[in-house]
């Protein structure tokens, strides 16, 4: 386990262009924003882009954070990033480590998020900005993250395992697919089990698994189209994932009934996903071709276009009904949406 503080190895880089505070952590009193920042009501469908101009940036994973704010990955420029509802950017570098495509607000009110490393690894932030990493042995390339029913971290690996880890950094690892499996996303259930998709099996070829496994380790797995990527729980209690291979959204029960929904979108890469305030789904489209869609649990299909494209990561829900999300390249930014 190694700690980083802010005033030791951890910085602060001033984003040009991006109203950043500059000043080596998080600012005091920053970790309590008041979510009217300067957020104004918006018709469904507004959005508004935020580039990110510092260096060489990869925006991909994000979250709410306790604060209020949206925390994310930047795994171009080896960082967590920050921004508020007003688009204030505050962006941390910690040395020795890249983040990955998972980060999530724990039990204990941190950021814990995944490390894009052969060896695994899991990283944990405070709202003041000091970094934590713990090893992960035995894992390879952690992805997605979620706290799972028991208080512990969960996560999904590209060695066909699903880690368990404590907040005080204890691990263990299930194995749930074969050892090429590329596991990508993970959510806790409405039924108190983890769910986890398998993108990739071989290293090449799209995978058509999605795997219930429980607080012991126990798994099952369930055949659905291609390539399931990121996933979510819907407001109907199902789950809900993007299926990349097939162009459409998937949705299973917790009983293991699937049914696929088409978007609609020609050239359409749906990548993150997550459940609106609208009670509706929002998903991202990472061939920058459609934008942000919306579908209901009805397979109704509307697009959002994002000025200039690029290439749309994940998504999040944020204060005051909007959904937050990444735009890893062609602009590197965080884009808002209102969803309501």
């Amino acid at each position: 386990m190694k700690t980083l503080s802010c005033a030791g190895v951890l910085a602060a880089l001033a984003l040009a262009g991006c109203g950043s505070q500059g000043t080596g952590a998080v600012p005091s009193g920053a970790g309590y924003v008041s979510l009217r920042d300067n957020v104004v009501a918006a018709k469904r469908g507004s959005v508004r882009v935020f580039d990110d101009t510092l260096g060489d940036p990869v925006p991909e994973a994000i979250t709410t954070g306790p604060d209020g704010a949206l925390w994310y990955t930047d795994g171009g420029l080896d960082a967590i990033g920050r921004i508020t509802t007003a688009g204030k950017y505050t962006l941390l570098q910690e040395a020795g480590a890249i983040p990955s495509v998972g980060i999530v607000t724990g039990p204990d009110k941190n950021l814990w998020f995944t490390l894009q490393q052969e060896y695994g690894g899991i990283g944990r932030i405070t709202t003041a900005g000091v970094v934590t990493l713990f090893d992960d042995p035995g894992g390879e390339y952690t992805q997605g993250i979620t706290v799972g029913p028991d208080g512990a971290l969960w996560f999904a690996e590209f060695n066909g395992t699903v880690g368990r880890m404590t907040t005080k950094g204890k691990v263990t690892h299930f194995t749930v697919a074969p050892s090429d499996a590329e596991l990508e996303g993970i959510v806790t259930g409405p039924d108190g089990n983890l769910w986890v998709t398998q993108y990739i099996v071989g290293g090449s070829r799209f995978s058509d698994q999605v795997i219930r496994v429980t607080p012991k380790g126990k798994y099952t797995s369930f055949t659905v189209d291609s390539g399931p990527k990121f996933i979510c729980v819907g407001p109907d209690k199902a789950l809900w994932f993007t299926e990349i291979g097939s162009n459409a959204l998937g949705r299973l029960t917790t009983s293991g009934k699937y049914t696929g929904f088409p978007t609609g979108g020609k050239y359409v890469e749906p990548s993150g996903i997550a459940t609106g305030p609208d009670a509706a789904l929002w998903f991202t489209d990472f061939s920058g071709s459609e934008g942000i869609g919306r579908m209901t649990t009805q397979g109704k299909v509307q697009f959002y276009s994002v000025t200039g494209g690029g290439e749309l990561v994940e998504i999040t829900p944020g204060p005051r009904g909007h959904m937050w999300f990444t735009s890893a390249m062609e602009p590197a930014a965080i884009g808002r949406i209102a969803a309501r």
